[in-house]
């Protein structure tokens, strides 16, 4: 979590230095949030896959309570530049793109592996704010689900797709646990 510290933190450091008061764009907060999910994505996995899928505890209880955790550490780095000229944004947008972000990278823990957990969450983060799709909730409902990191944070067709994404992930990875890395076990 110290990576996902040093991210947002770091992108916010730089945008202060070098631009005006009370400009931050969307692109550059989902890209904060974005990258601190990734770098929470890291820890969706134990050192040892066979203790993950056979101890006598149960690990789907665990499983939920360390999302749970990460979503909190999440955002709440988001949340501690809030009070200052360059905060990330509204609080309910910001939540809304951390539960979207993290189930996501969830999803991508159960079915590719925590190593390449951030894979399905990357082109939510690179590829909208260079795209020309909706960006406000007046246009069209597909470019609002393709954009929902974007949008604001009163649109419903945004918060339901992350929602949707935070559910199947949570209970994918919750349910699953995260992939086994065949081809590291193979080789040893």
């Amino acid at each position: 979590m110290i990576g996902a510290a040093a991210v947002v933190w770091g992108l916010w450091a730089i945008w202060t230095a070098i631009s005006p008061p009370d400009i931050l764009p969307a692109p550059l907060s989902m890209a904060a949030t974005g990258f601190a999910a990734i770098a929470a994505g890291t820890t969706l996995t134990g050192p040892d896959p066979d203790l993950d899928r056979t101890a006598a505890l149960p690990w789907p209880t665990r499983r939920a309570l360390h999302l749970t955790l990460a979503a909190l550490v999440v955002l709440g780095l988001l949340l501690s530049v809030a009070g200052t000229t360059h905060g990330y944004g509204e609080p309910a947008a910001l939540a809304r793109n951390c539960a979207g972000a993290l189930g996501l990278i969830s999803l991508g823990a159960a079915t590719l592996g925590s190593a390449r957990s951030w894979f399905y969450l990357v082109p939510f983060i690179t590829i909208p704010p260079f795209v020309p799709i909706s960006r406000t909730t007046g246009d069209g409902v597909l470019g609002q689900i393709l954009s929902w990191p974007l949008q604001p944070a009163e649109s419903t067709t945004a918060g339901t797709t992350a929602a949707v994404l935070l559910v199947l992930g949570a209970a994918g990875y919750i349910l699953r646990g995260s992939r086994l890395n065949t081809s590291a076990r193979t080789a040893g």
